[in-house]
């Protein structure tokens, strides 16, 4: 009633200005607005009240009606002689094992030999073999060989035969050479070689060689005979003073 009475006054006051305008389109979208608010709760109403059909239940309800029902079978143990009878086969058999011993002992046959000879062996008769002796080494033994006698000799002997190199002499140049020798059995010096030492030039590695050639020694033994031994020897040089 009141909407009315404003509704008529404004078109008894014929005011067409922007603020009558305005408050007319607001009056019209209220109007609007109610109306749409009104259709769409009678539209939820409807849905609610109104009974949809359900067509998926009838396929749910037809596969479990072609479901087979599985049923769970559970199998007894076979009776207690049947399992009996299969203990006793498992067992194994006793095979009796055979005497090894023969009733009777094997004949001695004598043995023969190439010269058409017989041995006639005792019971009291014993035949001993002595090993044979290892071969003799062919080659010079290494110094240190287990079983090995080192041969002899004098280092005093050794160092009366150096010879002072004149060259070494005027240089003032004292030191040591150091050689390989071979010591043969016979009592004679072998092959020498230089392996170092604190003098090698100026005649010196020379003089260490005619030197070791100059002496004497008693030959080295393994096993009781003479062999030949390589063996390191060092000549030293001192000037006198």
């Amino acid at each position: 009633m009141a909407e009315e009475v404003n509704r008529s006054a404004l078109f008894a006051a014929d005011d067409h200005s922007l603020a009558v305008d305005l408050a007319w389109e607001a009056e019209e979208d209220k109007r609007t607005y109610k109306i749409a608010l009104l259709i769409a709760l009678v539209f939820h109403i409807i849905l609610i009240w109104v009974t949809i059909p359900d067509f998926g239940n009838k396929n749910f309800v037809e596969e479990k009606k072609n479901e087979k029902i599985m049923r769970r079978v559970i199998l007894r143990p076979p009776p207690e002689q049947q399992m009996k009878q299969l203990k006793l086969q498992k067992k194994m058999q006793k095979i009796p094992v055979p005497d090894p011993t023969p009733d009777k002992p094997e004949p001695i046959v004598p043995i023969t030999t190439n010269d058409q000879t017989q041995l006639n062996i005792n019971d009291n008769d014993y035949i001993i073999g002595v090993p044979d002796a290892p071969p003799a080494p062919t080659g010079p033994i290494r110094d240190g060989t287990l079983g090995l006698t080192r041969p002899v000799y004098d280092l005093a002997q050794l160092q009366s035969n150096v010879v002072y190199p004149e060259l070494g002499k005027k240089a003032g140049m004292q030191g040591y050479v150091l050689l390989e020798v071979v010591l043969k059995k016979d009592g004679k010096v072998g092959r020498i070689r230089v392996l170092g030492g604190s003098l090698r030039a100026l005649g010196f590695p020379e003089a260490a060689i005619r030197a070791v050639k100059k002496m004497k020694f008693t030959p080295g033994k393994l096993r009781g005979q003479p062999v030949d031994v390589v063996l390191t020897l060092t000549v030293n040089f001192r000037l006198r003073r």
